[in-house]
């Protein structure tokens, strides 16, 4: 199809007007060719470019998962660090507390208490016989002095 008309003497289009039609018809045709065709372009570079980021997108959510992934374990690892460390605490702690806060009834403690009793014991007793010195010395003062007086009283 050449896009020509044949030429008709008597009755028929001006054939320059038909030509000039046709050429601004191609010339739409063509204008409206490069279109789809640049639209056509734009949609498979959009394609593309929809690709990439939905490509892009996935390894960035699969680097945050395992980032997230990562820094659950880490926290996971710190947390049982911790309750470690606490439960050594409390045993150190009730070790301390073990050796210092003994049982009454240990035996260093019945030894002390007897040590302590038998000075107490030795005190009362001590303080008894002081007592008891005092008393006879003060009846011996007494006692002197009325013999005193008696010889006194004599001469």
């Amino acid at each position: 199809m050449s896009g020509r008309f044949n030429y008709v003497r008597k009755g028929g289009y001006d054939p320059a007007e038909v030509e000039h039609y046709i050429s601004e018809l191609e010339n739409q045709l063509k204008f409206y060719k490069d279109k789809d065709a640049t639209i056509n372009q734009a949609i498979i570079s959009a394609q593309s470019a929809a690709e990439s980021i939905v490509q892009n997108a996935k390894n960035q959510g699969r680097a945050i998962r395992e980032s997230v992934a990562k820094q659950l374990e880490d926290v996971s690892l710190s947390i049982s660090s911790q309750k470690a460390m606490l439960s050594n605490f409390i045993s150190d702690y009730n070790a301390v507390l073990a050796k210092y806060l003994r049982v009454i009834e240990d035996e260093d403690f019945r030894e002390m208490a007897n040590k302590i009793d038998t000075i107490e014991a030795f005190l009362r007793d001590f303080s008894q016989e002081v007592h008891e010195d005092l008393q006879i010395e003060k009846r011996l003062q007494q006692g002197q002095g009325q013999q005193e007086r008696g010889a006194a009283d004599n001469v």
